[in-house]
């Protein structure tokens, strides 16, 4: 993908300037960044990471062509010795971090990048951009298909998209959760489901609805889907689409389903779902759109399943209808809506073996230093309990050890006898070559690793509102290491 190729200019300029202060310097130490975020997306409980085999490209296919090193001579901010250094640069650095579809938490690194200091500064720019939206659009992705209750959800935001990012929303979407899209390019990189049926024009387009219905099921018997909301759902489109689903029934087909684009959702959802099973086809699919997410689809469901407690005879055919609801999902899915963006940072934890850290005096963007292992604690059925960031030279975390908050010293505790500890960072590339297999980069794996991480999720974490603040803790030897170096350095300023 371009995203991934290519593109040594996909930086900001102070990359560059930077990079030729080091140069001149000749500061050529080893240096190691981690990339983490400081909040969950969406006022949430989890975010899913997402991005990351993309990055990974990225770092592979590390470089600057001759065109674009005639275009920073033509700036005339860099010597020609440092020039001839770029053209010839490649990434030969170390990269650790959590697989994609990993369910992940604020101030744990998604990725940690070690790597002589020009070469980790120049890609800061390329990653933040990469795995930002990715974690970003996956993390709303995963809320939305918890919203519907076990309906699908489709990726329908091409059209509102800004701009090419669609391509990257769309396995970003799918490792969230999403069965397929309607981007047909994208689905054809990606390898997915492409899904589609027929818009407003295709119906005005006909003298009449039925005949407009009659001749999609002609051309497309098969994969027959009709919209029915152009002009009155009750008492057109039902009724004409009953009449078609008559007729391919037939020729031996089968009505595949309908989607309602405007109107009462759950109301009319139940009402259509009634008909068809009434009238013989109890298997339809209902598809939803018109600016839907997360809240408006929990509100449909919930909707709906009000109605059958409400009144028991209703309550089996309420559950079918939300068993057999779909839905599309375009700009707040693929935009991220109210949260645009990821506030994911790539920060400078270690210059050799040298511990470093940056001091704020808003205290949640003072950040954890040193090189950091991650431990990720689940109770004996694998439920996850805690994060804990560990100096890498540490071992492994114990039962009985006390993990400290990573910002209020006065909360704390110690970990239960009867847990699970485990790694969270797997090696991605060392001296510059990748050390994973295809396996990793398919999305597919990815969206089953989102499904399995989200069962061992407490549903507490996963409420849409006011959900519950998920334990990411420090080790003391890494807490009193942070105590130690923000007093160095208040101490520097007295």
């Amino acid at each position: 993908m371009f995203y991934t190729k290519n593109r040594g200019l996909f930086t900001d300029l102070y990359e560059l300037t930077m990079s030729q202060g080091y140069f001149n310097l000749k500061i050529k130490q080893e240096a190691t960044f981690d990339l983490f975020f400081r909040s969950n997306p969406f006022s949430g409980g989890y975010s899913i990471a997402s991005g990351i085999s993309l990055a990974l490209e990225y770092l592979k296919n590390f470089q600057f062509n001759d065109e674009e090193i005639t275009y920073l001579r033509s700036q005339n901010l860099f010597t020609e010795d440092f020039l001839d250094y770029l053209r010839e640069i490649q990434f030969t650095g170390s990269v650790t971090g959590v697989e994609e579809g990993t369910v992940v938490f604020p101030s744990v690194p998604l990725i940690t990048v070690t790597a002589p200091i020009i070469e980790a500064q120049l890609v800061e720019t390329a990653l933040l951009n990469i795995i930002n939206y990715s974690t970003l659009i996956s993390t709303k992705a995963a809320r939305i298909v918890q919203a519907a209750g076990g309906g699908s959800v489709i990726e329908f935001g091409l059209r509102r998209a800004q701009g090419d990012s669609a391509y990257i929303g769309v396995r970003a979407a799918l490792i969230g959760g999403c069965k397929g899209t309607s981007f047909v390019q994208a689905g054809k990189i990606w390898n997915c489901p492409i899904v589609g049926t027929q818009a407003h024009s295709w119906v005005q387009a006909f003298n009449s609805e039925i005949t407009a219905f009659s001749s999609y099921a002609n051309v497309f018997p098969e994969t027959c889907l009709l919209l029915i909301d152009t002009y009155d759902v009750l008492n057109s489109g039902l009724p004409n689409a009953i009449k078609t689903a008559k007729m391919l029934r037939n020729k031996g087909k089968e009505l595949v389903g309908v989607r309602i684009d405007s109107g009462d959702l759950a109301y009319l959802s139940l009402e259509v779902y009634k008909v068809f099973k009434r009238e013989g086809f109890p298997n339809i699919t209902i598809v939803l759109s018109n600016e839907l997410d997360e809240f408006t689809i929990n509100s449909i469901v919930q909707q709906i399943r009000e109605k059958g407690i409400s009144n028991s005879k209703n309550q089996k055919i309420c559950e079918e209808t939300i068993s057999h609801l779909s839905y599309g999902v375009g700009t707040k899915l693929i935009t991220g809506n109210k949260d645009g963006a990821l506030g994911g940072v790539y920060k400078l934890v270690a210059l050799g073996n040298k511990p470093k850290i940056k001091v704020s005096e808003n205290v949640s963007k003072t950040i954890n230093p040193g090189k950091k292992c991650v431990w990720r604690i689940t109770d004996s059925n694998g439920k996850l309990l805690a994060d804990v960031m560990a100096l890498s030279e540490e071992s492994t975390p114990r039962s009985g050890d006390r993990i400290y908050h990573p910002i209020d010293q006065f909360k704390s505790f110690e970990l239960a006898s009867d847990i699970i500890i485990n790694p969270l960072h797997r090696l991605f590339m060392k001296n510059g070559v990748l050390s994973i297999d295809e396996q990793f980069f398919d999305w597919k794996n990815a969206q089953k690793r989102t499904e399995n991480d989200l069962k061992l999720l407490d549903s507490t974490y996963k409420r849409l509102l006011n959900p519950h603040v998920y334990k990411v803790s420090l080790t003391e030897k890494l807490f009193n290491l942070k105590a130690k170096l923000i007093q160095k350095y208040t101490d520097a300023l007295r």
